[in-house]
């Protein structure tokens, strides 16, 4: 499950934006294992920010601080392994500053060196230690380190159709898969909202997440599996703790979740145990 951006927002305060509710480190803590982070130049040509929509409305504070708090999870956690994806740099941040920015943190410690012929499994990452993979939607960002800690997106992850806004139905495509083999499904609805007189696109939609964040999700992750030739990797959400994320997350991955037991599958007219009732 990934949530999409990390930037916060108090649920008494709907006039500061933000597509989660929780920080990074309590969103590893629950669980969460794919973090979605919007780069933006900061004031400074070697300062790299985490804002949305831009930084004059949330300003989520500099790269670098956010991957110290994704080290310190991972030295704590050897046994996970985090994605990170790496969006936004159309805003002009410096690929060479976003690679600092990593080195900095110690995070490069953990990342896996490019993207090899033939993925490993979790247990093959965890015994190397490389516990940490990133994607980068920018090829500069991608080119700018040598040492292959960036692995671009172009012809590694299918990103399939969205954001959505309200009532719209959830798609499956693009088609067009080459040698994509990370299916990456935005999963969230957003809206048109003005902060601080401006008008922004594509903002959160906080509301009826029981329904967009629960049984939908579901719907929506079997139905492009269907249709796609690979296993869904990665949902896009907001707001990931309302509704009930997890629950669709373990189905997936053949993992127990509450309620998994047979008797709760059983048609209302069947009793498991006929001779107790006198049969």
């Amino acid at each position: 499950m990934e949530p999409k951006l990390q930037l916060m927002t108090d649920k008494t305060r709907p006039s500061v934006p933000g597509t989660q509710y929780k920080g990074i480190q309590d969103q590893l803590n629950d669980g969460v294992r794919g973090l979605h982070f919007n780069l933006t130049k900061g004031s400074t040509a070697s300062s790299v920010l985490l804002c949305f929509p831009d930084c004059s409305v949330n300003n989520g504070g500099e790269l670098a601080d956010a991957l110290k708090i994704v080290k310190s999870w991972l030295d704590s956690n050897k046994n996970d392994v985090v994605t990170i994806f790496l969006e936004g740099l159309s805003m002009d941040a410096s690929p060479a500053y976003v690679m600092n920015a990593f080195t900095s943190s110690g995070a490069d410690k953990y990342a896996l060196k490019g993207k090899p012929a033939t993925w490993p499994t979790l247990g093959d990452m965890i015994d190397a230690g490389t516990t940490l993979v990133v994607f980068s939607e920018s090829a500069a960002v991608a080119n700018a380190n040598t040492k292959g800690y960036f692995i671009p997106y172009d012809g590694n992850v299918l990103r399939l159709e969205g954001p959505y806004t309200y009532g719209y139905e959830w798609q499956c495509g693009p088609w067009d898969r080459s040698t994509q083999s990370i299916l990456l499904i935005p999963h969230y609805i957003v809206q048109t909202a003005s902060y601080n007189g401006k008008s922004y696109n594509d903002m959160p939609y906080p509301f009826s997440l029981g329904i967009t964040n629960g049984y939908q999700l579901e719907y929506h992750a079997v139905t492009c599996r269907s249709g796609q030739s690979i296993w869904v990797n990665f949902m896009e959400v907001d707001y990931y703790d309302q509704g009930d994320v997890f629950t669709p997350t373990l189905k997936m991955n053949s993992l127990p979740y509450t309620g998994d037991d047979d008797s709760n599958f059983y048609p209302v007219f069947f009793d498991a145990d006929p001779d107790a009732s006198g049969y």
